[in-house]
């Protein structure tokens, strides 16, 4: 009884209510909370604006300039940035295929490519949608030799640059070329005799 007696006289104690009041007044609230978070938010803040600041500095050049360039870019010009922007590859369908420089050297490569019907006498080659026009998006590439050829490989002296010097160097291409190049010339020698002498026989009916 004596030991409940003391405790009942410590939890009424005056002092002993002060101190836990102090412990309590101690203990951070949670609109101090908040504030320390909002304090911190805006110390990163302004670091980070004091990081771009130097970005927004103006220079001399822009007293040069005759107006201000726009802060927000119109829908059309937004519209027109990603159109250029999705020109520049074929697409996804195509792995993003790039738009190579077109130099003299592909272009003449192209060309040739496009009339493959007219070099070989012994192959046919389907017309396809590269006879409207050059394509935009392409790739060259190299053949790799295959090492079980190797007796079979073209010599390096042999081989050309560009698909138009292979062609050049090719005694086939260049065999069946002259071929075609005299019937060309006989059919043409042909009908141009052949509107000569229409022409004569209008003449005597006159």
């Amino acid at each position: 009884m004596f030991e409940l007696k003391e405790v009942s006289r410590n939890a009424y104690n005056p002092q002993m209510q002060q101190q836990q009041q102090q412990q309590r007044m101690k203990q951070p609230r949670p609109n101090d909370v908040r504030k320390a978070k909002s304090r911190s938010s805006n110390i990163v803040s302004a670091i980070t604006t004091s990081q771009s600041i130097p970005q927004t500095v103006i220079t001399d050049d822009f007293v040069k300039k005759s107006e201000v360039p726009p802060y927000d870019i119109h829908q059309r010009e937004a519209k027109r940035q990603r159109q250029i922007e999705r020109s520049k590859t074929k697409g996804k369908n195509w792995y993003h295929m790039p738009a190579p420089e077109m130099t003299v050297e592909k272009k003449n490569d192209l060309i040739a490519i496009q009339m493959r019907g007219g070099l070989y006498a012994d192959k046919f080659f389907k017309k396809g949608s590269d006879t409207k026009g050059l394509p935009k998006y392409f790739q060259t590439g190299t053949v790799v030799d295959n090492p079980a050829d190797f007796y079979r490989r073209i010599p390096k002296k042999d081989r050309k640059k560009t698909i138009l010097e292979e062609l050049y160097n090719d005694s086939k291409v260049k065999k069946f070329s002259k071929k075609r190049y005299v019937e060309i010339k006989e059919t043409n020698r042909r009908r141009i005799a052949a509107m000569k002498h229409m022409k004569r026989l209008k003449n005597k009916k006159k």
